[in-house]
């Protein structure tokens, strides 16, 4: 069975048609990366697969589930979100933030059991945030911040995590960190992982397939990289694009 199965999805936002019949179907375990211009339909595309907009026509299916058929709380126990630009509390330590992500198992008026709290310090270490925990949340870097925003999303224990530009505003060193640590739990843990990423040097190097999407609809959908390397990703982003290999890395180099 599918982690994730969508069929014939089209999402409108008025006369717009922001995404057109698309279908895909993602293994569990695996790293799936949506690609494409901007406009594409890439951030619709993953927040209706976490729930937050409503398919036109079509479906998508958690494990077997519908996720319209899901109430809020059980769709949060299967798949978390982490969004481009998350709201981070004022005032909210580093741990009880990453505790949030367990919410969705004890309830909002029920505390936390010695399993949550066993599970958030779990987290807490393995996203190297544990000497951080009694800290504003407002007082870390940004790669701190980021690190903390995807605790809380592994603190839901989902079995398919959807990610929007998670490296947006890090910089390089803080973005392969991050996306270090995200690829360790795929392979250790079995995670699902949907995201999207501008980066296509990076984006091929740690998806196990990439999706390319142009104007709401699928163009390409294969390994990384054959994606990477086929005319379609030029002809979609409207310039040349060389690929040169380094060490056996596919690197993406825009051609003035």
């Amino acid at each position: 069975m599918s982690a994730v199965a969508i069929n014939d999805l089209t999402v409108r936002a008025g006369s717009a048609t922001l995404i057109s019949d698309v279908s895909l179907a993602i293994e569990p375990g695996t790293w799936c990366t949506i690609v494409g211009p901007n406009g594409a339909g890439k951030t619709t595309l993953v927040e209706t697969l976490a729930g937050l907009r409503r398919p036109s026509k079509g479906s998508i299916a958690i494990s077997g589930i519908s996720i319209t058929s899901m109430s809020e709380r059980e769709r949060a126990r299967r798949v978390s979100l982490v969004p481009q630009h998350p709201e981070v509390p004022v005032g909210m330590t580093v741990r009880d933030y990453v505790a949030l992500g367990r919410t969705a198992h004890h309830g909002l008026f029920r505390a936390a059991s010695a399993h949550d709290r066993d599970i958030v310090e779990s987290v807490l270490e393995r996203m190297s945030l544990s000497e951080f925990v009694g800290r504003d949340v407002t007082t870390l870097s940004g790669g701190e911040r980021q690190r903390m925003v995807l605790g809380r999303a592994l603190a839901q224990s989902t079995m398919v995590m959807v990610l929007d530009e998670p490296i947006t505003g890090l910089d390089l060193r803080h973005q392969m960190e991050l996306l270090e640590l995200l690829k360790k739990e795929v392979g250790e843990c079995g995670l699902t992982v949907v995201a999207t990423l501008h980066d296509l040097t990076l984006a091929g190097q740690f998806a196990d397939r990439l999706v390319l999407l142009d104007r709401g609809r699928v163009v390409l959908d294969g390994l990384a990289g054959d994606v990477v390397r086929s005319p379609e990703l030029s002809e979609c982003y409207g310039m040349k694009l060389r690929v040169v290999d380094v060490d056996g890395a596919d690197i993406v180099v825009p051609v003035r």
